[in-house]
C-alpha cells in the first residue's frame, strides 16, 4: 500500500513539473560568473550614433561594436615630420636609434635629439659614403665601410648599437642597385660611438639582390647573429659565427622564409592589391615580400620568423642553424631544413617580431591595427595591444629602461600607401610614428653574465 501511494505521488510531482516546462527551458549558458564579454577585447554596446535610425523605437537600442582598442595604453614618443623610418633600436639608457631606407635621405642611421627631430649618428662621416653608384659597373653599388642604406638597428643584451646595411641604396628613390661584397656590412658602435666591430658578407653568403633586413643576437659564448634575408628571389636566413666572422645561409627557399603567393591583406578594411610602377622603375610586388621580422626565444634555443606576406608562423632550433655547411658537414642545410616546426596561422601577417624575457613573442599584425604575441607554453596567440592609430607597426625593440619600467617600442610608418605600392603615389601622411606601450617582461639578453645572474 505504502509502496503505491509513493508511486502516485512521484508521478504527480513529474506531472506538475512537465505541466509547467518547456523543450526551451535549457541550463543557463553561459554559466554565471563568465565574463561579461563587452567588457573585453575591443567590445562594448552603446546607441547608435543620431541618423542610423529612423524608427524611435530604435533610438535607444544598444547595439554591440567594436571599440577599435584593446590592451595596454600606448604612448606616442617619437613623431617624424623629415624621413620614413623602418627600424628602432633602445638603449637602457633611453637612448633611441632609429633607421631610414636610404633615397635623397642625408643620413640612414640616428639618433632622436628632440621629440620631433634626429640627427645622423654616430656622426654624418659615418652616413656619408664616397658615392651610391657604381660607375664602372651600372646598376651596382660599391663596397665601403660607410653606411649605405641601414634596414634594421637593434641594441644588443649588452647595450651596444649593430646597423644593419643592406648595402643596396636607392637611386631617387626609386631604383634600388645591385650589392657587391663589401657593401653589405653588420656594424657594431658602443653607446658613446664607437665603432668595434664589422662583419662583411661574401657574394655567396649575400647575394648581389639579397635584401637583409633585420638581425638578432645571441651572445652567449662566442656568439651568434641570425638575419633575415627578405629577397623574393633567394629567401632565406643569413648566420654569423661573431667569434670567427664567418656566414653561411639556411633555409634557402625554405616555406618558413618564403612568400605565400595567394597572399592577399586587407588595411583599413579595405582589401589590398599591389599597384606596380611601370617598369623599368618597378621594385617588388607586395606578394613577393619573403621573411622579415625576426625574433630569437628568450632562452635563445629558438629562432622565430615569418614571412611578411604570409599569416604562418614558424620557428627552428638553432642548434641546426649553427651548424655551417660544408664539405665537412654536407647535411647541414637538409636537416636545418626539415628541423623548420611549422606554429600555425596567427591571424595576421607581421613585418616586426620581438621577444621579452617572459619568453613572448610579440607579432605585429597590420591587417588589425594591432600586435599580438605568442605564448609558447600554450602554443596560442594571444591580443596584446590594438589602436586605430598603429598604421602598419614595422620594428619592434623591448628594453628595460634604467629609469625603471619594460617597454616595446615600435615604429608606425603607413607602409602599404608608399609610392613603391600605389603607383607612384605617396598616399602616406605625415609625421610618421613612434610608439611604445608598457610590457611585464623586460629585453630578454641571451648573454652569459644574464645566465650567470
Amino acid at each position: 500500500m505504502w509502496s503505491s501511494l509513493a508511486a502516485l505521488a512521484l508521478w504527480g510531482i513529474i506531472a506538475s513539473a512537465q505541466t509547467n516546462s518547456s523543450v526551451f527551458d535549457f541550463p543557463e549558458y553561459p554559466p554565471p560568473g563568465t565574463p561579461d564579454p563587452n567588457s573585453t577585447l575591443a567590445s562594448a554596446v552603446a546607441e547608435l550614433p543620431y541618423g542610423i535610425s529612423t524608427d524611435p523605437a530604435l533610438s535607444e537600442a544598444l547595439i554591440h561594436y567594436d571599440t577599435g582598442t584593446f590592451g595596454p595604453q600606448i604612448e606616442l614618443v617619437h613623431a617624424y615630420y623629415n624621413y620614413w623610418p623602418t627600424g628602432v633600436g633602445v638603449a637602457s639608457d633611453g637612448t633611441i636609434f632609429t633607421c631610414f631606407p636610404r633615397g635623397n635621405e642625408t643620413f640612414t642611421l640616428a639618433v632622436f635629439n628632440s621629440s620631433t627631430t634626429e640627427a645622423a649618428w654616430p656622426n654624418e662621416e659615418w652616413n656619408t659614403p664616397p658615392a651610391f653608384a657604381n660607375e664602372s659597373n651600372p646598376g651596382y653599388s660599391i663596397a665601403t665601410e660607410k653606411f649605405l642604406f641601414v634596414q634594421s638597428v637593434v641594441v644588443d643584451g649588452l647595450d651596444r648599437v649593430w646597423a644593419l646595411d643592406t648595402g643596396r641604396p636607392r637611386v631617387n628613390g626609386t631604383y634600388l642597385l645591385a650589392a657587391v661584397p663589401g657593401g653589405p656590412k653588420l656594424v657594431g658602435f658602443y653607446l658613446n660611438g664607437t665603432n668595434f666591430a664589422t662583419y662583411y658578407f661574401p657574394d655567396y653568403v649575400v647575394y648581389a639582390d639579397s635584401s637583409i633586413n633585420d638581425v638578432r643576437f645571441d651572445l652567449r659564448g662566442g656568439g651568434y647573429a641570425y638575419i633575415t634575408d627578405s629577397s623574393p628571389y633567394h629567401p632565406a636566413v643569413v648566420v654569423i659565427d661573431l667569434a670567427t666572422g664567418e656566414s653561411w645561409r639556411h633555409l634557402d627557399g625554405s616555406v618558413a622564409v618564403s612568400p605565400d603567393p595567394s597572399f592577399v591583406p586587407v588595411y583599413n578594411g579595405v582589401p589590398f592589391y599591389y599597384h606596380p610602377i611601370i617598369p623599368p622603375n618597378a621594385i617588388q610586388f607586395m606578394s613577393a615580400f619573403a621573411a622579415d621580422g625576426i625574433a630569437l626565444s628568450a632562452d635563445g634555443e629558438y629562432l622565430y620568423v615569418t614571412p611578411l606576406t604570409s599569416r604562418r608562423l614558424y620557428r627552428t632550433p638553432t642548434s641546426y642553424l649553427k651548424q655551417q655547411p660544408s664539405s665537412a658537414n654536407p647535411y647541414a642545410a637538409i636537416l636545418a631544413k626539415e628541423a623548420v616546426q611549422l606554429l600555425g596561422e596567427f591571424g595576421g601577417h607581421a613585418d616586426g617580431l620581438e621577444t621579452d624575457s617572459t619568453g613572448y613573442i610579440y607579432l605585429g599584425s597590420q591587417e588589425h591595427n594591432a600586435i599580438h604575441r605568442y605564448n609558447a607554453t600554450t602554443g596560442l596567440v594571444e591580443p596584446f595591444i590594438r589602436d586605430p592609430v598603429i598604421q602598419w607597426a614595422d620594428t619592434f625593440s623591448v628594453v628595460t629602461l634604467q629609469s625603471g619600467g619594460n617597454y616595446l617600442y615600435f615604429t608606425s610608418n603607413q607602409l602599404w600607401l608608399a609610392p613603391d605600392y600605389q603607383n607612384g603615389t605617396d598616399l602616406r601622411t605625415k609625421p610618421y610614428a613612434m610608439f611604445r606601450v608598457p610590457t611585464v617582461g623586460g629585453r630578454a639578453t641571451q648573454t652569459d653574465l644574464h645566465n650567470e645572474e
